[in-house]
């Protein structure tokens, strides 16, 4: 396994990524991993969505085995909201019963 210049660590296997390229900041508009994120009571409301959205979430998964549907449109609803505070696309996912 080769080793990093810069830093002493592994390389990871096939590639040129070192551990410093992982932890260097990035604008988390430039990223491609998308990160999906479970909403619950925890995160109902806009300013919890709104930390969710600061930390890279860009799918909204509402899970329909739990809570009703008015819960939920009325997440739905804060969820557009938080979105609109920060000019942030947000995409939403449906997991149904």
């Amino acid at each position: 396994m080769s080793i990093s210049q810069s830093s002493d660590l592994p390389l990871l296997a096939g590639s040129r990524i070192t551990i410093d390229t992982i932890k260097k900041p990035t604008r988390v508009g430039l990223r491609r991993t998308k990160v999906v994120c479970t909403l619950g009571p925890a995160c109902w409301e806009v300013e919890q969505l709104e930390t969710l959205i600061d930390a890279g979430m860009g799918i909204a998964r509402f899970n329909f085995s739990h809570g009703d549907h008015d819960g939920h449109k009325a997440c739905l609803d804060r969820l557009r909201q938080a979105a609109k505070n920060k000019d942030s696309h947000i995409a939403v996912m449906l997991d149904t019963k």
